[in-house]
């Protein structure tokens, strides 16, 4: 029979899943989610059963951190922190539909985005240029021009705004 030993490959595995999501939770919150969000969820929940084998493996070990006061400070800060995160993003009703929106507004074309703002589409890409970036048309989405500049959205939603 097939013996499988979790204490060779818990750690790495718990290593390897904590630097991505560390990775991808960072890139998430610089604005970087299309390519990042699924492959983090997935991850995510593939890191929880990594945690699971750990601790499983790792049960002594693990039960001793509760005898120390500074290990219990320590679980104590970030349970804290997590439950006043998550507090306030439920509190903060609908920035779901706030990101949604932005969205909306970053991938519509000048053209749609001008009257919004109370310009023309022209005056736009003036604006835009001024700010040195590269714009080849107002049927341009401000999400693609961000892109073809190498910037990012909300860079030119603050030219487009001032």
């Amino acid at each position: 029979m097939l013996s499988l030993n979790t204490r060779q490959w818990s750690t790495p595995a718990v290593i390897a899943a904590g630097v991505f999501m560390s990775v991808s939770g960072i890139l998430m919150f610089f604005g970087v989610h299309d390519p990042v969000t699924l492959a983090h969820e997935w991850i995510g929940l593939a890191f929880v059963g990594f945690v699971g084998f750990h601790i499983s493996t790792h049960w002594r070990g693990f039960t001793g951190y509760f005898s120390r006061r500074s290990a219990l400070g320590i679980i104590a800060v970030v349970a804290l922190a997590t439950a006043s995160l998550i507090g306030l993003s439920a509190s903060q009703e609908g920035g779901d539909m706030k990101h949604r929106m932005f969205q909306t507004f970053e991938r519509a074309p000048l053209t749609a985005v001008a009257p919004l703002l109370d310009e023309s589409a022209d005056r736009l890409v003036a604006k835009l240029q001024s700010g040195g970036f590269k714009v080849a048309s107002t049927a341009q989405s401000i999400e693609e021009i961000a892109s073809r500049n190498g910037a990012r959205p909300p860079e030119l939603m603050h030219l487009l705004f001032e």
